[in-house]
């Protein structure tokens, strides 16, 4: 796990970033899915993912007046849907008790078992533009994955490492469970869990139509992967992505930074309550990394992917690939609108100081 800041080898964010398999009996004692009482009326059930480098993601079981509620899903392997029963059984109740389930974002760690809990009883909410963002990214033709495959090459991705990328993800995708129907809440708008009354904020970024949910009354900020307390979120371009996914992201940070919120629920890393100083190191992180991103560009133009292996020299995965490349183009483009960088068209497309 590297730190806050990703010290002097950055990892193209640590999460969704590799191939590495962990079952329940792998993690320590400490992580096995139990439910644990992290807000008054808020359990987390952590739950195991099958990725190198971030073995945990965090639900979040909510009990309102009305009935219990979840927010995100988990990535769907046998050992996560196992951990979740326990976790859910923990606190004594069985899926099907489940009332509501909203899931911050289209990743598949997120929403990879919302199908089964929709099947199970649940109702399964997101913001609403964020159900369109998925049903392209998981659909079964591909087209979003293949648009990505074109969408590197373009910027110097060698051929082998982007077909490795197009099949992983299509694998990941296998661990997406299939939804029904999805019910759209707007920015802005309450969302009762149990009878519990939140508020969804957008908070682009890390995907275009991510979001979180605050509860004023007790000031919980359910912060999905937004703001987590010992790592970076990914940031990445891609083609259909937003014109400045960094400069998104940054925006929304600093808008969250001074809300009346005592406790932040991740879905990565364990709870914490100092959500102005944490805005305020992740923004100190990017405006570093935009810093190398000058100093790599510096000198003769290169690609894209060029620039991605002397920022990211270590990647151990064809997801890491991924996330290195993206995040690189992503941070090239906020250089870009701020203009301090050009690209420069070509195949591959190349980029230059100004």
């Amino acid at each position: 796990m590297v730190s806050a800041l990703r010290g002097q080898c950055p990892g193209p964010l640590d999460e969704r970033a590799g191939d590495f398999h962990c079952t329940e009996r792998d993690l320590p004692r400490s992580h096995r899915a139990l439910s644990e009482l992290v807000a008054p009326g808020v359990r987390r059930i952590q739950i195991p993912l099958p990725i190198r480098g971030l073995a945990i993601v965090n639900a979040y079981l909510v009990e309102g007046a009305h009935g219990w509620s979840l927010v995100d899903a988990g990535l769907h392997t046998p050992e996560a849907e196992q951990a979740l029963r326990s976790g859910l059984a923990d606190a004594g109740i069985a899926v099907e008790d489940l009332r509501r389930v909203f899931v911050t974002h289209l990743h598949p760690d997120h929403m990879g078992m919302a199908g089964t809990l929709e099947r199970a009883g649940a109702e399964v909410l997101m913001h609403t533009p964020e159900i369109a963002a998925a049903r392209r990214v998981w659909s079964k033709g591909h087209e979003a994955i293949d648009a990505t495959y074109a969408w590197f090459a373009r910027h110097g991705m060698p051929r082998d490492v982007d077909e490795g990328m197009r099949q992983a993800w299509i694998a990941m995708g296998e661990r997406v469970d299939d939804l029904d129907h999805v019910a759209g809440v707007e920015d802005g708008e309450s969302v009762d869990l149990g009878g519990r009354a939140t508020r969804l904020r957008w908070t682009p970024g890390h995907t275009d139509y991510h979001a979180v949910l605050i509860e004023e009354r007790d000031g919980i900020l359910f912060a999905g992967d937004h703001v987590l307390p010992r790592i970076t979120s990914n940031i990445g371009l891609y083609p259909s992505s937003r014109d400045d996914p960094l400069g998104d992201f940054l925006g929304a940070l600093e808008r969250l930074r001074d809300l009346p919120v005592t406790r932040v629920l991740p879905a990565h890393g364990d709870p914490f309550d100092d959500l102005a100083g944490r805005v305020d190191e992740l923004l100190t992180h990017h405006a570093a990394r935009l810093d190398a991103t000058i100093a790599a560009v510096s000198g003769p133009e290169r690609d894209a992917y060029a620039i991605a292996r002397t920022l990211f020299p270590v990647l151990r995965s064809a997801h890491e690939e991924r996330f290195a490349l993206a995040e690189t183009l992503a941070h090239l483009r906020h250089l870009e609108r701020k203009g301090r960088v050009r690209e420069i068209d070509g195949s591959p497309a190349r980029w230059g100081l100004t």
